[in-house]
């Protein structure tokens, strides 16, 4: 017998995009004006789809750290601790548009 945990997935993808939307990203949002924010999560969502890509060529061995440096490399001084959180949001919705 099988269990389709699909549902419980995507159930618990939305509540940690309602955290992160409540909590971590208004938090985010302060440290940065609004053209930093677009920029900072532009570069994140290019980082994570870049970071998969070279990850799936064998071009890299840690995704996070690719977009870690990525980030530091264009200047961003933010706790890692938030940034992996955003960088975990963006990798969620990443793996739901290739489900798509």
């Amino acid at each position: 017998m099988t269990i389709d945990l699909t549902q419980i997935i995507l159930a618990a993808i939305t509540v940690i995009g309602a955290i992160i939307t409540r909590y971590l990203i208004p938090w985010i949002k302060s440290k940065l004006d609004e053209r930093q924010y677009d920029v900072f999560n532009g570069l994140v969502r290019v980082g994570v789809f870049a970071a998969e890509q070279l990850y799936n060529s064998g071009k890299i061995q840690d995704k996070k750290q690719y977009v870690l440096d990525l980030l530091k490399g264009n200047g961003y001084q933010i706790d890692d601790e938030s940034v992996n959180a955003l960088i975990e949001a963006t990798v969620k919705e990443l793996k739901i548009e290739l489900q798509k």
